[in-house]
Parts: C-alpha cells; sequence; structure tokens
C-alpha cells in the first residue's frame, strides 16, 4: 500500500472511532437511570402494570 492509501485508511478508522465515541456518549445522555442489573424494583413495576 502507498502511504497516501494508508494515511487515508488511518483517517477514516479515526474517524469513525471518534463518532462511535460521541454516538455513544449521546446515547448516555438521553437514557440516564437504571443501565443494568443493579437490584432496583423498576423493573418488576413495569413489567405488571395491571398489578396495584
Amino acid at each position: 500500500m502507498s502511504p497516501a492509501v494508508q494515511s487515508l485508511v488511518a483517517l477514516a478508522l479515526v474517524a469513525l472511532a471518534a463518532i462511535w465515541l460521541v454516538l455513544r456518549a449521546l446515547a448516555k445522555k438521553r437514557n440516564p437511570g437504571c443501565g443494568g442489573d443493579c437490584g432496583c424494583p423498576s423493573q418488576k413495576l413495569s413489567a405488571a402494570p395491571g398489578r396495584r
């Protein structure tokens, strides 16, 4: 590969990685709250809406 092609490929990879990181950061801000199995009862409450 020529140096010019290598530079373009490297820049494209860096740009893709930067876009991916920005999208992940924005997705975290849009959906705050419980991100996993933290033991909070919100999943149980939302699973049975007719039950109170």
